[in-house]
């Protein structure tokens, strides 16, 4: 890139320089993260309205539709951590005013986001064939499996919308974010209703269309923010669309060193959840249908700390570009500290009010569903207990990303997720008779080990930046 063309970009702005003080530092951590949020929670709005929707077909759908976009999700998860190295290289270089680092890291953020694609959907249709070796009910089975393929679309449309999710949020202006997801609620919600209930003379296809449904949505949200950052001058001038196709070696080096850590990191998660979805179909529908209600709730409420744990990669980013360490130490500490209560208010309101939660999902007065309600406010006793540590693990991973530091959190991932959270809730669900009751309570183990050892990394990582 030209010198004139990094000259020509604009200064860093006030709010974007690190923090001098508690309360400035929280004040600009949220004006960051609320459009983030809004945008998160409005995208998870989408789950609900797909997991809603289906319900209303039977238990049956809702358990097609939930464990079908979670198998299309695990995978996608995993593009989507190492994709989002860029918002930890960019937010370093544009702390250090170096607006063409900035620029370069977006532009090799999209050759990554293609290469990683291929695979991903490879997975993915592996994944559709190995479907009937796992259940033997081929209604759910044949469901499912129409989720992932009409889904596919979805991967690398997800993975080019969060570089320039990235990239807007290194510039301060993740606001276009919220903007695309809450004109995507509508959408979702018109899309289902078309080709889930077979109206307007579109084939019936139920379950099947929530796939569909967030592919189309996809598109419409990448066309929103491309025509974003091209109307806008202030971005247009990074030209981040530019020779897409040249490979830089040493900057696409540097993605994969930071991101393939942070992917393993989220498929450690995602996966643990994933796999404890496949674990309670063995239990039985009803309890898978279940599972479904409470992690998609659990879902929307994690949405709030993981904007903040966005917020922390680039607040702690920009204060390491400026070599401003304390100030990097407040920022992490402040996205955790504001993650820890939100949880707490989640945490309450799944203890004191299942049922109405559950009512979203399934009808409480059906005899039918009397089974998967029963069991969904057994889970939520255990989702409530912890969600804490839920927000503190997900907040700590993204103030240590702002330190590019992501390989040992990775391994922490796999210790707390794999061998402690499945490693006890195996066991209790299926030798000790506990059920999904039991595999729940494996996934809060795995959590809180996970929280206590990255809290612990976090500690040692920001006291070693400023000694």
């Amino acid at each position: 890139m030209s010198s004139d063309r990094t000259q020509a970009a604009p200064a860093v702005r006030a709010l974007d320089l690190p923090a001098h003080s508690w309360r400035r530092e929280i004040r600009d951590t949220l004006i960051l993260t609320l459009p983030i949020a809004a945008a998160l929670l409005a995208e998870m709005g989408m789950g609900v309205i797909d997991n809603a929707m289906a319900g209303h077909l039977g238990e049956t759908p809702l358990a097609a539709a939930g464990l079908g976009l979670q198998l299309l999700f695990t995978p996608l998860m995993w593009g989507m951590g190492a994709v989002s190295a860029a918002g930890a290289v960019g937010a370093q270089a544009y702390g250090a005013e170096d607006h063409a680092g900035v620029s370069l890291a977006m532009r090799q953020g999209f050759l990554m986001a293609t290469i990683l694609s291929l695979p991903i959907m490879g997975v993915l249709l592996g994944a559709v064939v190995l479907l009937p070796h796992i259940y033997d009910d081929a209604d759910l089975v044949s469901q499912m499996q129409g989720v992932v393929l009409w889904g596919l679309p979805w991967v690398p449309l997800t993975y080019w919308f969060t570089v320039l999710r990235n990239f807007v949020t290194v510039m301060g202006r993740p606001m276009i974010v919220t903007v695309c997801a809450v004109i995507g609620l509508p959408f979702s919600f018109l899309f289902n209703y078309i080709f889930m209930y077979g109206n307007w003379g579109a084939p019936e296809m139920g379950a099947v269309a929530v796939g569909l449904s967030g592919s189309l949505v996809g598109v419409l949200h990448l066309a929103i923010i491309i025509a974003y950052v091209e109307l806008i001058p202030r971005l247009r001038h990074y030209r981040v669309f530019a020779d897409l196709l040249r490979l830089d070696r040493k900057m696409m080096a540097e993605l994969f060193h930071v991101g393939l850590p942070i992917a393993l990191s989220y498929l450690f998660e995602s996966g643990l959840f994933f796999v404890s979805a496949l674990l309670m179909g063995l239990v039985s529908t009803a309890a898978l249908a279940a599972h479904n209600v409470v992690v998609n709730v659990c879902a929307v409420s994690f949405m709030i700390p993981y904007a903040l744990s966005q917020a922390a990669t680039v607040r702690v980013g920009y204060a390491v570009g400026a070599q401003r360490p304390e100030a990097a130490r407040m920022a992490g500490y402040v996205a955790i500290g504001l993650g820890i209560c939100w949880m707490l208010l989640a945490a309450a309101t799944m203890w004191t009010a299942p049922s109405l939660l559950t009512s979203v999902y399934l009808d409480l007065d059906d005899p039918a569903n009397a089974e998967a309600v029963r069991m969904a406010a057994l889970f939520f006793t255990v989702a409530a207990i912890f969600q804490v540590v839920d927000g503190v693990q997900v907040t700590t991973q993204g103030a240590l990303r702002g330190l590019k530091d992501t390989r040992v959190p990775m391994v922490i991932c796999g210790l707390g997720y794999w061998v402690f959270g499945l490693g006890t809730g195996v066991p209790l669900a299926f030798w000790f008779d506990l059920g999904g009751i039991g595999l729940w309570c494996g996934m809060a183990i795995g959590l809180a080990v996970s929280a206590s050892l990255l809290m612990l990394r976090w500690r040692h990582m920001s006291a070693r930046l400023i000694a």
